[in-house]
C-alpha cells in the first residue's frame, strides 16, 4: 500500500497549488477598484424585515416597497406587530433614499403616518440584491433589518 501514499501526497500538493492560485487571483480581483454604486441601481421592488423597539414597544414589521431611479418610492404594504399597539397594516407611505455614496452606503427613510417615520443607515451588497437597514440613533427607538430585492 505504499504506492498509494505518493499518489495521495501528489494529489494533495496539486490541490494546494490550485487553492493557492485561486487565492492569489481572488486577492488581485478584490484589490481592483469596484465600479461606483448609484441610486438608480436600487430601482425596483423590495421587501424589508425590521425588528426592534419603537414607541409601541417590541416591534416587528414586513414592508413591501418600490424605489424609482431617483431613490423615491412608496410602501405598497406594511404589516407590523408591536406589544403596545398590536397589529397594524398600512400602504401608501413614502420611502426615500436621502443620501447615497459611491461605496453603497447611505441613508433611507420610511414613513409611518403623519409626523411618523423611521430612518436607517444602509449598505448595499456588492450584488445589489440586498441592503442592510442599520438602526438610527434615536432615544427609545431601535429598529434594524434587511431589504431584499424581489
Amino acid at each position: 500500500m505504499t504506492h498509494g501514499r505518493p499518489m495521495i501526497a501528489n494529489f494533495v500538493a496539486f490541490t494546494l497549488v490550485l487553492a493557492l492560485s485561486a487565492v492569489r487571483v481572488a486577492t488581485a480581483q478584490d484589490l481592483a477598484t469596484p465600479p461606483a454604486n448609484t441610486i438608480a441601481q436600487l430601482k425596483g421592488s423590495w421587501t424589508a424585515t425590521l425588528s426592534g423597539v419603537t414607541g409601541c414597544g417590541t416591534t416587528t414589521m414586513l414592508i413591501n416597497f418600490t424605489l424609482d431611479a431617483t431613490g423615491n418610492g412608496l410602501q405598497t404594504s406594511t404589516v407590523g406587530h408591536s406589544v403596545g399597539c398590536g397589529d397594524t397594516t398600512t400602504s401608501g407611505q413614502f420611502v426615500q433614499v436621502q443620501s447615497f455614496n459611491p461605496d453603497g452606503s447611505g441613508f433611507i427613510a420610511f414613513g409611518c403616518g403623519t409626523g411618523c417615520g423611521f430612518g436607517f443607515h444602509l449598505l448595499v451588497a456588492k450584488n445589489k440584491q440586498l441592503f442592510n437597514l442599520g438602526a438610527q440613533s434615536v432615544p427609545a427607538n431601535y429598529l434594524a433589518g434587511l431589504a431584499i430585492r424581489k
